[in-house]
C-alpha cells in the first residue's frame, strides 16, 4: 500500500489557485464580451421545452446520433467524463489530504462505493478506448471534415493521459502493480507520479478551457438550453418603427446579440455543419463552420475595442471583410446545418442578419434582386406580373372568392409560386380538384392575395418584407379568415412562425396535412392504382423546420405505391436549392438541384414526389437538364388527383 507523502499537497495545492485565477480571468474576459454585444435576443420562455432540450440534446447528446460512429464515441466521452467527475474530486482529495480520503457514501466498504467502483472502471476503459479511436480517425482514416490541429491533438493526448494516470494511480495504490512484479519503491513512485499527473493536468486543462475550442464543455449546456426556439422557421422581427435604432441587421460583429455571440464560443468545430450544407457540398465558397469561425476570429480582433468601448478605431465589417458576399448569397436557409449541429448553434439567423444589414444599410445584393424587390413593392410578387395573373391558373373553374363565400372553413392561400409559375400552376388545379371531390368548404382571396413576405424577409429586405406582412395580417383580419391552407411551405412556415409577432395568429395547415385528414376521414377515396416505386424529396421548411414529414408517405401508400427513401431525407434531407430567395439568383459552379436529382435518380425510382411548387420547379428543371427521361416529377396533389 503507498503512503501518502506532503510533496503530493505541495504541488497540488500550489496549482488549484494558479489555474482557477487564470480560468476565472479568462472566462470573466469572455463574459465582458458577450455583453459588449448589443444585438437583440428572442426573450427566455417555454421552460419545459427547454427542460427537454437539455435533456436530450445536451445530457442525452441525441443530435450526435445523427452520425452514428463518431456520435457514439463522443456521447461515450461525454458520459464518461460525467461519470468521472467524482473520480476527480477523490483524487484531489487524496493528494491535498491523504490517501484515506473518500467522498461521503463513496467509501471502499459501501455498496455505494463499491458500484461506482464499477462505474469509474468501465468509463475509464470507454473513454480510452474511444479516443484512441478519435486518434484514429483523424490521423489514420483522415475523415475529411475534420480539421487536425495541434489543439485537437493536444486535447486527445490530454484526455488519455488523464484516463491512464488514473488507472496507473489505481494500480499503485491497491497494490496491483506491486502483484505484477513491482517493487515496493517503484509501484510507490509511479502512483505518486500518476497521481501528481493527473491532478496538475486536470488544472492545465481548466486554465486552458476558455482559450480554445473546448470552450463548448463550458458553454454547450448554456447554448442548448438558451437556444431561440423555432429559430429556424421564425425569423426575428427588427424594431424599424423605433426611430433611435440606427443600425439594422450586423454590420459590426458587436451588432450580434449575446446568444449568437455564444454560438460562435460554443463551436465544436466538428464540420457536422459542412458536410450536410448544399451549399458547401455543391462546391461553393459558403461553409458553415467556416463562418462561424471567420466571426470567433473577428470578436477577438475586436475584443480590446470592444471592451474598452474606445471608438477612435475603425470596426470591421463583417461583409465583405470577415464574409464574402460570395458566402453570403449562396445560404438556402435550408436549416441542415442547425439540424446536424450536436450543440444547436443558429446559423442562419446569423447569415440573414447580415443580409439585412447589406440590403438596408448599404444597399448591396445581387443585381438579379432589384428586379425581385421591384416587382414585391410594386406588385406584390416576385415575378412583378399584375394581380389578374393570380387567377389565370383557374380558368374555367368555378373558383369560389372569399368575399362571396361568407362561412367558408379555409381560405386557400395558394402562394406567389403557385398563382404565377406555369408548373404551379397545374399543381393549384390538381389541388383544387381534389378539394371540390371531398366537399372541403374553401375559397380563395383572388386578385386581393399578397405576397406572404417571406421571400422579401429571407434576402434581407427586411422593410419590403414586413410591409407585406402587415398588409397581409391587416386583410385577413379584416376579412375574419381563422384557418389557412396553403400548398407551399414556405408561406406555410411565414403564416405559421412569423405572422404570430405581427399580431396575425391563423390556423395554418399545409396542402398535404388536410390531405391525409381526409383520407382518414374518407372523404378522399384512396385509389392504390400507383403501382410504382416513388421517391420522396422532402421540402426543408416543410419538412426539417416544421417537422412534416409523415403526409407525403402515407398519401403515397393510400395512391399504391412504393415510398422511396433517397440517401439524403426527412431530417437529413438534401436542400432542391431555392430556399432563402435563391430560386431568383444566378447559382455560380454546381447546381443545388443538379445534385438532388442525382441523388433522387440513385433510387431507381419512376417518379419524384414533392409538395413544394419551388422544389417542384428546380427538380423537374434539373431533370430535363440531366437528361433523365424515365424520372418523372409531381406533387403529391397531382399524384392522388391522377391515382383517383
Amino acid at each position: 500500500m503507498m503512503h501518502w507523502i506532503p510533496l503530493d499537497a505541495w504541488v497540488v495545492g500550489t496549482a488549484v489557485p494558479i489555474s482557477l485565477i487564470i480560468f476565472a480571468a479568462a472566462l470573466w474576459r469572455k463574459w465582458r464580451l458577450l455583453n459588449a454585444c448589443t444585438g437583440a435576443c428572442d426573450p427566455v420562455a417555454d421552460y419545459p421545452e427547454r427542460a427537454r432540450e437539455l435533456l436530450t440534446v445536451f445530457a442525452g447528446q441525441k443530435k450526435l446520433f445523427q452520425d452514428f460512429v463518431p456520435g457514439v464515441m463522443h456521447a461515450l466521452i461525454f458520459w464518461g467524463f460525467c461519470a468521472l467527475l467524482l473520480r476527480a474530486m477523490t483524487l484531489f482529495g487524496m493528494a491535498l489530504s491523504g490517501f484515506e480520503f473518500h467522498l461521503p457514501l463513496l467509501g471502499p466498504g459501501t455498496w455505494m462505493g463499491k458500484a461506482y467502483g464499477v462505474l469509474k472502471d468501465a468509463a475509464n476503459y470507454a473513454v480510452t478506448l474511444m479516443v484512441l479511436l478519435a486518434l484514429w480517425r483523424r490521423y489514420v482514416e483522415r475523415v475529411p471534415r475534420l480539421k487536425n490541429t495541434g489543439e485537437a491533438l493536444f486535447v486527445l493526448l490530454m484526455i488519455l493521459g488523464l484516463m491512464l494516470s488514473d488507472m496507473l494511480f489505481e494500480a499503485a495504490h491497491t497494490g496491483a502493480l506491486a502483484f505484477a512484479g513491482f517493487s515496493f519503491a517503484t509501484a510507490a513512485a509511479l502512483g505518486h507520479g500518476a497521481l501528481l499527473y493527473h491532478c496538475v493536468a486536470i488544472l492545465v486543462f481548466l486554465a486552458y478551457l476558455p482559450a480554445g475550442k473546448h470552450m463548448h464543455i463550458i458553454t454547450s449546456v448554456f447554448n442548448v438550453g438558451l437556444r431561440p426556439l423555432r429559430r429556424g422557421g421564425r425569423l426575428s422581427k427588427l424594431d424599424l418603427a423605433d426611430e433611435s435604432v440606427e443600425t439594422f441587421g450586423t454590420p459590426h460583429i458587436e451588432h450580434l446579440g449575446w446568444k449568437d455571440a455564444l454560438d460562435l464560443y460554443t463551436c465544436t468545430e466538428c464540420g457536422r455543419c459542412n458536410d450536410s450544407c448544399p451549399a458547401q457540398g455543391t462546391g461553393k465558397k459558403l461553409a458553415p463552420r467556416e463562418v462561424v469561425s471567420q466571426q470567433k476570429a473577428c470578436l477577438y480582433r475586436e475584443a480590446d475595442r470592444l471592451l474598452a468601448k474606445k471608438n477612435g478605431k475603425e470596426p470591421e465589417e463583417l461583409v465583405p471583410g470577415v464574409v464574402t458576399p460570395e458566402e453570403l448569397w449562396a445560404c438556402t436557409t435550408c436549416q441542415s446545418c442547425e439540424q446536424a449541429c450536436p450543440v444547436s448553434i443558429s446559423h442562419v439567423q446569423r447569415i440573414n442578419s447580415m443580409r439585412r444589414s447589406e440590403v438596408l444599410m448599404q444597399g448591396r445584393f445581387p443585381h438579379e434582386l432589384k428586379r425581385v424587390f421591384k416587382g414585391l413593392e410594386t406588385n406584390s410578387n416576385p415575378w412583378g406580373m399584375g394581380a389578374a395573373g393570380r387567377l389565370e391558373w383557374a380558368k374555367g373553374l368555378e373558383l369560389p372568392l372569399w368575399r362571396k363565400t361568407p362561412g367558408a372553413e379555409y381560405l386557400l392561400y395558394l402562394g406567389c409560386a403557385s398563382s404565377f409559375d406555369d408548373r404551379g400552376r397545374k399543381v393549384s388545379r390538381s389541388l383544387f380538384s381534389l378539394l371540390k371531390r371531398s366537399g372541403v368548404s374553401f375559397a380563395v382571396l383572388g386578385e386581393e392575395e399578397l405576397c406572404c413576405g417571406e421571400t422579401a424577409r429571407r434576402l434581407g429586405e427586411e422593410a419590403l418584407g414586413q410591409t407585406l406582412i402587415e398588409a397581409n395580417v391587416r386583410l385577413l383580419g379584416e376579412l375574419g379568415v381563422k384557418k389557412i391552407l396553403t400548398p407551399c411551405p414556405h408561406c406555410f412556415n411565414v403564416i405559421k412562425n412569423e405572422y404570430p409577432d405581427f399580431g396575425g395568429r391563423f390556423e395554418t395547415v399545409h396542402h398535404t396535412q388536410l390531405l391525409l385528414e381526409l383520407l382518414h376521414q374518407g372523404r378522399l377515396k384512396s385509389a392504390s392504382g400507383l403501382k410504382a416505386r416513388v421517391a420522396v424529396h422532402d421540402s426543408c421548411y416543410l419538412g426539417r423546420v416544421n417537422g412534416v414529414y409523415q403526409p407525403a408517405r402515407e398519401l403515397l401508400a393510400a395512391a399504391g405505391a412504393q415510398a422511396v427513401e433517397p440517401e439524403r431525407s426527412r431530417e437529413s434531407g438534401f436542400c432542391c436549392g431555392a430556399g432563402g430567395g435563391m430560386f431568383w439568383l444566378e447559382e455560380k459552379g454546381p447546381r443545388v438541384n443538379y445534385e438532388r436529382v442525382r441523388q433522387l435518380s440513385k433510387t431507381r425510382s419512376a417518379l419524384v414526389a414533392t409538395s413544394c411548387p419551388y422544389c417542384l420547379t428546380m427538380i423537374e428543371n434539373g431533370v430535363k437538364d440531366l437528361g433523365e427521361k424515365d424520372l418523372g416529377v409531381k406533387d403529391l396533389a397531382e399524384i392522388l388527383e391522377a391515382a383517383g
